[in-house]
This record gives structure tokens, C-alpha cells and sequence, in this order.
């Protein structure tokens, strides 16, 4: 593991209310380490604790994926936080996380993201951003701890040939990652405190699914219908074609309908 890809002094000023930062040049995954922390390690009084790398080795998606995440070009980070709720939050957790994404990106760039249900954004209709919440175990004083990965395509980058037709970036060249993290921060830290707006209503509002036709799975089947509104708790409600209603709240969904 090398270290020093970021200066984790300046962004410790910068990002306030952060209780300790790490940087690295390169590690396997963010989340992983940030759980390996938690569980070595006392960091209750730290946190929120915000690990940084300029490449991951090993980056991580939802279902077990792979996040390509090269060098130089992409922010990824993963914040380890303590919160009275249950790991039962994590589905809005991820999603006013990826309100704060948005609205970080169009604040620097003036670019509008949009929202894949539940946790990626897009932009000229490719995937820019992945998020990636998990439950990390209790703290001593009884709070859970959840990580929340956040892997941003930001400089423009080549990306291998079996994820050139789906995977693409912001394209800012001008802006740094510095400043992104720290937009995201802000945006991010009124959330988590109970501020920032009506978020949902503009998940809602920027959603890439609602009103289309989508896939999803049920078991191993895979089930056809529409997407039609997103609940408190950011579960994703369905009509299947066979007229059944029902709410979405694991998994993933596809708006690649069968012919």
C-alpha cells in the first residue's frame, strides 16, 4: 500500500467537521480498508473518518463488481461514519448520497448528472459515478458504523474495451479532484445533519427510471415492467406487466428490456 497520493493535511483543513483523513497513492479498495480500520483499530472519536486514494487496485460496486478505477483520472473515497439509524437506512443513505454527488458535479461544472436507481449517475448516457453503502458492525457506544464509497469518473480517461460502451467521465479537466471531494463534502455533510434541502425531490426529479420500462430480478428470474415513483426510504416502486405492484428495495434493475 503506498501512501501520500493526496495531502491529507490540507484536506483535513478544508474539510470541516471531518475528524481524520487518509490518503493513499494506491490501495485495493477504500471501503475494505476503511472496515479493516474499524475493526483493528479505536476511531470512535475520529470519525467521521475519510480514507482517499489515487488508484484502486481492487474497487468495488454493488453485487460484488469490479470498480475501474485508474490512476490520476477518478475520486475515490470512502467516508466511515457513525449513526443512531440501523443498516436498514443504508438504501436512502446511498441515495441522498447520490443527490450530493449530483449536486456537487453540476456546482462545479454546470453539468446535470442523472440518477440510475439506486446508487449510479450517468451523464451523456454513460455510467460517471458508482456508490457503495455497507453496514460496518457497532461501535462500543452502541451507534452503527456505515462506509459509503463513493468513485467518481471525473478527467477525461481510456477505459478497457469491455467497458468503453457504458462506463464514461464528467470530462473536467480544469477542476481538480481536490475540489470535487470537497463539494461533495459540503453537500454531503448538511444531509447527514438533516439539512440540504428537499433532497428527494430532486432524486425524484433527476431519476433516469422513472416512467421507463426496466428489468429487474425476482430469485433467479428476471421480471419486466415500469418504474413508477420512489418512496421515503428510497425504495423503488414497480408495476410488473402482469399488473402487480411492488416495492424494490435490494438488487438491480436494467432499462435494457428484452425485445
Amino acid at each position: 500500500m503506498k501512501r501520500n497520493a493526496y495531502d491529507a493535511r490540507r484536506l483535513a483543513r478544508r474539510l470541516r467537521g471531518i475528524g481524520e483523513v487518509r490518503v493513499f497513492s494506491e490501495i485495493g479498495s477504500t471501503n475494505s480498508e476503511a472496515k479493516r480500520i474499524l475493526a483493528e483499530e479505536t476511531v470512535d472519536e475520529r470519525l467521521p473518518l475519510l480514507l482517499v486514494a489515487d488508484r484502486q487496485s481492487g474497487g468495488r460496486g454493488r453485487l460484488g463488481r469490479a470498480f475501474y478505477s485508474p490512476e490520476g483520472s477518478g475520486l475515490y473515497c470512502s467516508l466511515l461514519y457513525a449513526t443512531e439509524e440501523a443498516m436498514e437506512s443504508a438504501l436512502r443513505v446511498t441515495s441522498f448520497c447520490a443527490v450530493a454527488v449530483m449536486r456537487a458535479i453540476r456546482r462545479l461544472t454546470g453539468k446535470q448528472t442523472a440518477i440510475k436507481w439506486v446508487n449510479d449517475l450517468y451523464f451523456a448516457g454513460k455510467k460517471v459515478c458508482g456508490i457503495l453503502c455497507e453496514g460496518a458492525g457497532r461501535l462500543p457506544d452502541g451507534r452503527h458504523a456505515i462506509v459509503v464509497g463513493i468513485g467518481v469518473n471525473w478527467h477525461p480517461a481510456a477505459f478497457p474495451e469491455e467497458l468503453s460502451s457504458i462506463a464514461g467521465s464528467v470530462g473536467e479537466e480544469k477542476i481538480g479532484r481536490e475540489e470535487l471531494l470537497c463539494a461533495i463534502w459540503q453537500e454531503l455533510s448538511a444531509l447527514l445533519l438533516g439539512g440540504g434541502g428537499d433532497w428527494l425531490a430532486e432524486y425524484r426529479a433527476h431519476s433516469l427510471v422513472l416512467g421507463k420500462r426496466i428489468r429487474w430480478r425476482e430469485g433467479e428470474l428476471w421480471q419486466e415492467g415500469v418504474a413508477l415513483s420512489i418512496g421515503e426510504d428510497g425504495a423503488l416502486h414497480v408495476r410488473r406487466t402482469d399488473g402487480r405492484e411492488l416495492d424494490l428495495r435490494t438488487g438491480e434493475i436494467t432499462l435494457r428490456v428484452a425485445e
